[in-house]
């Protein structure tokens, strides 16, 4: 029952982050109707969600969201533009727990609010640019969200489950020159049995659907078979490989 339970908040959790990362992909959007968006999505990813609210403050503007209780349980993380802290995203939650010993939050959900600031802060970053005339909108640097979601897949992944050993991002993506259309190609090093690696190419189509919807969103390209281009390693892969991939840190076993 455990895991069951511990599935199901790691379920909650992606949900939050693709509804966070739609939100924030619409880019004609202002700050503070992205920011509203934001703070709705936040309570669904927390183990108690009727009692969780979210505020983001912002050049000296606090954005509050619904059910948002300071000066309770909160938790916290920064907002970067450019490496310089220009604000600060704020998790409250009012749940009464069973024993005051009981940890107010769990670590999940200490990096799951890392993303989403790293998310808000990389959308902070490309409306500062387009209003100061530093990039075209349509040229931003489609590589780093495409990494980000390569990373956020591989944390997610279940290695024993799926019987993987190593994974890596390669083309565009990695050369950091990936365009509106281009794939995510990721090279699996899966030494499992063949019905692992059929289990961990449906749920790695589920993502690959997924992330072509937000991509989509991105991007105004269409990616009607998912973003993902998957290719299995045989093996460790040779040196000349290991130099045109970037390898990506599978979640640690529990």
């Amino acid at each position: 029952m455990a895991d069951i339970h511990a599935l199901r908040e790691r379920a909650k959790e992606l949900r939050c982050l693709y509804a966070i990362d739609a939100a924030l992909a619409e880019r004609h959007q202002t700050p503070a109707r992205a920011f509203a968006r934001v703070l709705e999505a936040i309570p669904d990813g927390w183990q108690h969600p009727a009692s969780t609210g979210a505020c983001i403050a912002y050049l000296g503007h606090q954005y509050v969201g619904p059910q948002f209780a300071p000066g309770g349980r909160e938790m916290s993380a920064p907002l970067m533009l450019w490496e310089t802290q220009i604000g600060r995203i704020v998790v409250s939650d009012q749940y009464a727990p069973p024993s005051p010993d009981d940890e107010p939050f769990l670590p999940e959900e200490d990096e799951l609010l890392r993303r989403i600031a790293a998310r808000i802060s990389e959308f902070l970053e490309w409306k500062h640019a387009e209003m100061m005339g530093m990039q075209d909108p349509r040229t931003k640097n489609h590589w780093s969200w495409r990494q980000r979601f390569a990373e956020t897949l591989a944390d997610s992944i279940d290695p024993v489950r799926f019987g993987v050993s190593r994974m890596f991002i390669g083309g565009s993506t990695a050369r950091g020159d990936a365009g509106p259309g281009s794939d995510i190609d990721l090279y699996i090093d899966c030494h499992g049995s063949p019905e692992q690696r059929r289990e961990l190419s449906l749920w790695l189509e589920g993502w690959s659907v997924c992330l072509g919807e937000v991509a989509r969103q991105q991007t105004g390209q269409p990616f009607p078979g998912g973003i993902l281009n998957v290719q299995w390693l045989q093996g460790e892969p040779s040196v000349w490989q290991l130099a045109e991939l970037q390898e990506l840190t599978l979640r640690t076993p529990r």
